[in-house]
């Protein structure tokens, strides 16, 4: 079988594992090894800090000006853990394959597009640092260009609506970006910038009045309900919802939910999450596998410190569901997989899509076997649980597996 049409992501860290046959996997016990017990977010963020001084500088400027805003945070520490050129080299190979929508393509265009953008952002948003190190050029490079711009480069006058207290007041310069959807975020999103200090960065804004340039000048800007006596200027700056606005119209607050908000303002700032349902079924307990999995774990010793361990999954054609186009009957898959400690740290990720093909001549007979899928992933030393569930894009069908093994040092 064609392996070739399967991509998995191939994250490179240092680990050990031994080999875990199907029986072998296991519950948790409940005691737990001192090893493995989780760093702290300052003690893994000082130790990233020290492995980035060891990387030459074509590495450093690869993990911090040319992909930090779409490498997630597994890969970026799996990334600072090898130990050669060589294989940091392997990682960026594998880093851009697992991204390329169309793998038997010499053109890998979701590689050219994120530089594209970095160029882009480069030359329209600079402002005194570079313009892919700012919010807009963020924004940017993650989400790509918005729908719609609403630019207003001098500021000027600027008319609240009812929810901001209506009434009048004057602005900084500011941006209103619009996105008919978001993947993983919903739909119609803006996301607004302002230049508060006039010096051409624009940052993001929780506040939808951070760009009143009025809000602390005494007796200027004020809005309708401040005018009518219904409230005060001072009071803008004791809301509870965490933005400066003056009160609606009508005397209440909208009834807006500022958690949602907040957690909608961090999650635009993050690379969208293709398969966060499965990632729901992982931490879930799921009664019964609609798709039924074989497998097996390997290993093989790469260096001193690393051994590459190939997670293989054999899945019975006749549990897929397939669609015929034009004389090909293929079947697509959602991968989401997630390696935890036993004190549920989670160590990483991996997502894919996979996708099935056979032709109608071979269709039938395809039924009767399986599709084998393989990923690689080394571990540190310790003891580490394995979730993976496999969804039928199809007919929704979920299969999972759970395994555990103790992972010796070297």
């Amino acid at each position: 079988m064609d392996r070739r049409s399967f991509r998995f992501l191939q994250l490179m860290l240092s680990a050990s594992l031994l080999w875990l046959s199907p029986s072998s996997a296991q519950d948790w016990p409940a005691s737990q090894d001192n090893s493995a017990k989780s760093q702290s977010a300052r003690e893994l963020k000082k130790r990233d800090k020290k492995l980035a001084k060891e990387l030459n500088p074509d590495d450093t400027n690869w993990l911090l000006n040319e992909v930090p805003d779409i490498i997630t945070d597994a890969e970026r520490r799996a990334f600072l853990e090898l130990g050669t050129e060589k294989e940091r080299e392997q990682f960026k190979e594998i880093f851009w394959r697992d991204r390329n929508p169309e793998p038997e393509s010499p053109v890998n265009s979701v590689r050219e597009e994120h530089y594209r953008r970095l160029a882009y952002a480069d030359e329209h948003f600079a402002s005194g640092i570079a313009g892919r190190k700012t919010d807009r050029g963020r924004i940017y490079i993650i989400w790509g260009p918005p729908d719609e711009i609403e630019s207003h480069p001098t500021g000027g006058t600027y008319d609240r609506p009812p929810e901001q207290g209506g009434g009048s007041t004057s602005t900084y310069p500011w941006e209103l970006w619009r996105y008919r959807h978001l993947e993983g975020i919903g739909e119609n999103i803006e996301i607004e910038f302002v230049d508060a200090t006039g010096s051409a960065e624009y940052h993001i804004a929780f506040d939808p009045c951070e760009k009143d340039a009025l809000a602390h000048v005494p007796g200027a800007g004020s809005s309708l309900s401040e005018l009518l006596g219904r409230s005060s200027k001072a009071g803008r700056f004791t809301n509870s919802n965490g933005t400066t606005c003056p009160m609606p119209l009508g005397g209440q607050f909208a009834s807006t939910n500022e958690f949602e908000a907040m957690d909608r303002y961090f999650r635009v700032q993050r690379p969208p999450e293709r398969f966060k349902d499965l990632e729901e079924k992982v931490s879930s307990r799921i009664v019964h596998n609609q798709i039924h999995m074989d497998y097996r774990i390997d290993f093989l010793r790469v260096t001193s410190n690393t051994v590459l361990v190939p997670i293989t999954v054999q899945v019975p054609n006749s549990d897929l569901s397939f669609q015929s186009k034009q004389g090909v009957h293929s079947a697509v898959l959602n991968v989401y997989g997630r390696i935890t400690t036993p004190g549920g740290v989670v160590v990483q990720t991996f997502e894919d899509v996979i996708s099935r093909d056979f032709p109608e001549s071979l269709f039938l007979s395809s039924l009767s076997l399986t599709s084998i899928y393989q990923k690689s992933v080394p571990l540190r030393s310790g003891l580490y649980r394995l979730d993976l569930v496999i969804k039928d894009t199809l007919s929704g069908k979920i299969g999972a597996l759970k395994m555990a093994s103790s992972m010796p040092a070297p």
